[in-house]
């Protein structure tokens, strides 16, 4: 077996080319399930402990009944030994994915929860923000439902995917997404924040936004730099007379944003934020 070929599928560690799914898996059938995307730097996964209550939160609201022993503590080591196993400890994403055993149609014979962990490695090193701005526009042929559940990373990601393909045909770096209000909430996978005569705004949770682990971060980094911000809804308007605009999700940082058609966005506050970033986590 090739170490760089490994998954974690409920604790046990075995070749990707193992089939572990049959035909009625239900995240494969319905969505019925969710993930978290993780990044490991040097052996640590710094903002570990904001992805637990996430996790913990949507296990409880898809009612997903997780073994007494995975717990945070237990996730943690699964996905440290899994990375050290093929060697990735330095520079990767690891993604856990949970979902409800087979079995059932809509109806699910159990709700018990299984899970796999990804590791991939990644080139950057460090949350490395970009030198040229981000171009990106608009996907708006299909809005997000605002609901319980759109703040959480579920397997149902099919909006994320056709805006990533319109992202692909127009040669973009990445697309604002909108709600049935059609304000802007978020990217394809990561949360938007601009920037305005020094007041840094990001739409509310309760917009539809996913709620970003860096997103998270982001906010009480603000509050512990004294610098203004808000959480309120975001509109075409406001982007075009923003100053600035930037990106954040837990793999890559934050992300600076340079154009969004004829706009042109400075760079200011997406540098002062990463800077201080990473000073605190690395």
């Amino acid at each position: 077996m090739k170490e760089e070929n490994l998954i974690n599928f409920n604790g046990e560690l075995i070749s990707a080319n193992v089939p572990v799914f049959a035909v009625d898996n239900r995240a494969f059938r319905y969505g019925d399930g969710l993930f978290e995307s993780i990044r490991i730097i040097k052996g640590e996964m710094p903002l570990y402990d904001l992805h637990v209550p996430r996790l913990q939160h949507a296990c409880e609201m898809l009612k997903l009944e997780l073994d007494k022993k995975y717990t945070a503590a237990y996730f943690k080591k699964e996905i440290l030994k899994i990375a050290k196993a093929k060697g990735l400890l330095e520079n990767a994403r690891a993604r856990l994915s949970i979902f409800r055993t087979a079995g059932g149609y809509y109806l699910p014979k159990s709700s018990k929860a299984e899970f796999i962990i990804e590791i991939r490695p990644l080139t950057e090193n460090g949350f490395e923000l970009n030198e040229r701005g981000f171009k990106i526009d608009l996907y708006a042929d299909v809005e997000k439902p605002v609901s319980k559940i759109s703040s959480f990373k579920t397997c149902n990601a099919l909006i994320y995917v056709l805006a990533a393909l319109h992202r692909q045909e127009h040669g973009l770096d990445d697309c604002m997404l909108i709600n049935w209000k059609s304000r802007i909430i978020e990217s394809i996978d990561s949360n938007i924040f601009v920037v305005k005569a020094g007041m840094v705004h990001t739409p509310p949770l309760a917009e539809g936004c996913v709620a970003g682990v860096m997103r998270d971060y982001i906010l009480q980094l603000l509050a512990r730099l004294n610098i203004p911000f808000n959480e309120t809804p975001l509109t075409l308007e406001e982007i075009f007379t923003a100053d600035e605009m930037f990106l954040t999700n837990a793999i890559h940082g934050l992300k600076w944003v340079g154009e969004y058609k004829s706009k042109k966005f400075e760079l200011n506050m997406a540098k002062t934020l990463s800077d201080a970033m990473n000073k605190e986590l690395l």
